[in-house]
């Protein structure tokens, strides 16, 4: 996709957000910040700032990509892959905004891939997707991160079109800005979140692609297990305008999506529909 093509279409997919901006206030990162997601120590400088993270510059299996969901292996779901259980999380901030680590005892849900076992530990948000569907830029993506004792990780993204509001999404929002946007902030607090939330808000009964790629922020590590699904879910205009001024108020930008990295010769296999 050239330059400009993607600006048009990062402009449209992120206009729905521009009240926000426009609504006042909160600064961008802070000036202390090591990494951003603007000029000098945006995205094409991210190798250049820290020995340990050449591999954002120099690294040959990146993240995000254009995902472009052809044909199917099999049936597979992504339900199939990834399950999400009773369990309670609480909101962290961090460099590009916060995210959500889960705290119950019992764990909040495993993954299973290539023989491979692991633990659903947190999930967070970008503004817009990192991830191009098919050369689409679309308004947001959910990250469902997770990990083996070992360190191997394994992460689901899903796509967030505009469209009917979502009930979880806003109890999400909600669970953060009490303690980013309020004039007087209070504490992050446990997000309780059930089975059957998860169930209603993920696309659990459709596909996905997979393909191996790296972390979307420094270290940009690579040796990620991705796996993307085939199919969007939505918010409302509102809802997402919500999750803009969020991310502003946590003292970071709304935009905090990498650019499309190259695929250079790996494999992305699509399962389902």
């Amino acid at each position: 996709m050239s330059p400009v093509m993607r600006a048009r279409q990062l402009l449209a997919a992120t206009a729905l957000v521009a009240a926000a901006l426009l609504s006042g206030g909160a600064a961008p990162a802070d000036a202390a910040t090591r990494w951003t997601y603007y000029g000098a120590t945006g995205p094409a400088f991210w190798g250049d700032l820290d020995p340990d993270w050449r591999m954002c510059s120099a690294g040959r299996k990146q993240t995000p990509i254009n995902l472009v969901p052809k044909g199917r292996k099999s049936n597979l779901r992504l339900r199939n892959v990834a399950t999400q259980k009773s369990g309670s999380f609480l909101p962290k901030g961090v460099q590009n905004g916060y995210k959500y680590d889960c705290v119950s005892t019992g764990g909040c849900g495993t993954a299973s891939w290539a023989g491979v076992d692991y633990k659903f530990v947190q999930f967070h948000m970008h503004v817009a997707a990192e991830h191009t569907l098919d050369g689409k830029v679309m308004p947001a993506e959910i990250h469902l991160v997770h990990a083996t004792d070992e360190g191997k990780l394994l992460v689901v993204g899903v796509f967030i079109d505009v469209g009917p509001p979502s009930k979880l999404f806003r109890k999400m929002l909600a669970a953060v800005e009490k303690a980013v946007t309020n004039a007087n902030p209070k504490p992050f607090s446990r997000l309780p979140i059930s089975k059957r939330e998860w169930e209603s808000f993920l696309p659990l009964r459709r596909g996905f692609c997979n393909y191996m790629g790296s972390l979307t922020t420094p270290p940009c590590s690579e040796g990620v297990t991705w796996i993307v699904s085939r199919r969007v879910i939505t918010a409302s205009e509102a809802e997402l305008a919500r999750l803009a001024r969020s991310l502003l108020d946590s003292s970071a930008v709304v935009l905090t999506e990498r650019p499309v990295q190259p695929l250079n010769g790996r494999k992305v296999t699509c399962y389902g529909a």
